[in-house]
């Protein structure tokens, strides 16, 4: 019986410092498309299913296939062709579109969302990054950039047509915002980054909307040249019950970089052999 009772203690500690997220895959985006490239946001609607929007005004409809780790590529619609579009966002069966310079929101058919009056303030090529929405269709959205290395980034809420700002995030070392989602357990996950001379590092952290006093968890703190130029984040729930974030990668359009997709997966959502297949 002491060695069960052993085993037991070995098996809750091993719970209980296991990394909150788990690593699940990665693999490269190829097209011959010209103008496939700077992908900026990605918004998951099932396991083989994809929309990805570039920075370069461009949409694109993801068909993945798993076993092959290959894709299928066609092209999407977006409402602002041909603008510096980064967020992407889907409240119930409407896609949401964010831009930066000037910054804006708009819907699928081109409805714009009312600006709150801190957007017309922020840097044209530092605004909103960001963007994820619930299923009540209330929008979050923070800019890439706060002004000053000791200001937090401000969260911005729109819900029943008005905005306020429901907390800010610490802004701790050198990431920016980059991508954002709300996951299946109501929470709000923020994807961040920085450039250092060995790659780029990427941070994950999550609060929860509704109790925004409380500090912000980091989920995720990659080593330099992990990942590539992660930007896009979209947060979904597999047939088999696992919490799965996929993110793709900006390339910038430079040749020495990479788009990639990668997958981690909630760890405690693995259990009973849960996959994000």
């Amino acid at each position: 019986m002491l060695w069960r009772f052993g085993l037991a203690l070995i098996l809750s500690a091993t719970a209980a410092f296991a990394e909150p997220l788990t690593f699940i895959q990665s693999w490269p985006l190829r097209s011959d498309r010209s103008d496939f490239g700077g992908l900026s946001a990605i918004e998951i609607s099932d396991s083989n299913s994809a929309i990805v929007l570039s920075d370069r005004g461009t949409a694109f409809a993801l068909t993945l296939d798993r076993s092959t780790r290959s894709i299928t590529i066609e092209p999407a619609s977006q409402p602002y062709p041909n603008s510096d579009s980064e967020g992407l966002a889907r409240a119930g069966d409407t896609l949401y579109f964010s831009y930066e310079g000037p910054a804006a929101i708009a819907a699928q058919d081109g409805t714009r969302v009312p600006p709150h009056p801190d957007f017309a303030t922020y840097h044209p090529n530092g605004s909103l990054e960001a963007l994820a929405a619930d299923d009540d269709g209330t929008l979050y959205t923070l800019p890439e950039r706060s002004g000053d290395l000791a200001r937090p980034f401000p969260i911005y809420r729109f819900q029943n047509g008005t905005w306020d700002i429901i907390a800010t995030l610490p802004r701790t070392g050198p990431f920016l915002p980059a991508g954002a989602d709300i996951g299946p357990d109501g929470r709000l996950y923020i994807l961040e980054r920085t450039f250092t001379p060995l790659g780029f590092r990427n941070r994950i952290r999550r609060m929860d909307p509704g109790q925004p006093d409380t500090p912000a968890e980091t989920l995720l703190t990659t080593g330099a040249g992990r990942h590539d130029n992660l930007e896009g984040l979209s947060i979904w729930q597999s047939d088999s019950g696992a919490t799965c974030l996929t993110m793709v990668s900006d390339d910038n359009f430079i040749s020495v970089q990479r788009t990639e997709l990668v997958e981690y997966a909630l760890t405690e959502t693995l259990a009973g052999g849960a996959t994000c297949d």
